[in-house]
């Protein structure tokens, strides 16, 4: 699969990313934050694992936590980031739908009151989607939990959407800044570039725009 950077989306470039993304250090050397990267959390899918889920979570929230200016009361075992855990979990378990809009507004009714800060529905989507994409990374995905991933979102970031600009689409600088109708046309719209290869598309557009987007920030 192609798209118009004519860079391959394969079997092969998705392994090789994955790997990469797994790493425990940043380019610079520099050891990289939180329980996939210290060895506290196993990059083993487990539906039943409610920890698992947990780590997810926080995870995805420490990638946006530089967003989060002045929030209070943050803790992966309680409030917002336990309800969200929570929601994901069912969601491979139960036999849920896929309901990221709902994730979204909840998780921020959660931080409104657990901690007390008032989110934005980009830094929402950031969270959850990063929480798919760490789980979506993980080893041993039976096929029942493989198809869960189909719907999911690509998690939109500057990189992300540099990508979703060169694509022939509108520009969005602030990724954390992302109303829900906007955030809902880009993922509407770029599901119809991807279709259901969105995860596995994002971790090579992810790796390939980054450097792109750092030597043009340093010129």
């Amino acid at each position: 699969m192609k798209n118009s950077m004519n860079f391959e989306i394969t079997d092969v470039s998705v392994i090789a990313a994955t790997k990469r993304f797994r790493n425990k250090l940043n380019e610079d050397g520099k050891p990289k934050k939180g329980p996939f990267f210290n060895g506290t959390q196993a990059w083993s899918f487990d539906k039943n694992d409610i920890e698992l889920f947990k780590n997810a979570v926080w995870q995805g929230y420490l990638d946006a936590s530089r967003t989060f200016h002045g929030i209070k009361g943050t803790d992966k075992n309680k409030g917002a980031f336990l309800r969200l855990a929570k929601l994901i979990q069912a969601y491979f378990k139960d036999d849920k739908s896929f309901d990221h809009n709902r994730w979204c507004k909840t998780f921020i009714a959660d931080i409104r009151k657990f901690s007390h800060y008032e989110a934005r529905y980009g830094q929402a989507q950031k969270v959850i989607n990063m929480a798919f994409k760490y789980l979506f990374c993980c080893d041993n995905i039976d096929e029942q939990s493989r198809i869960k991933f189909d719907p999911c979102h690509m998690p939109l970031d500057q990189y992300t959407l540099a990508w979703y600009f060169q694509q022939g689409r509108n520009l969005f600088l602030e990724w954390s800044y992302l109303s829900q109708e906007q955030y809902e046309t880009i993922s509407t719209d770029i599901r119809t570039i991807l279709g259901n290869d969105v995860l596995r598309a994002e971790l090579v557009i992810w790796e390939v725009m980054k450097p792109k987007i750092i030597n043009l920030k340093s010129k």
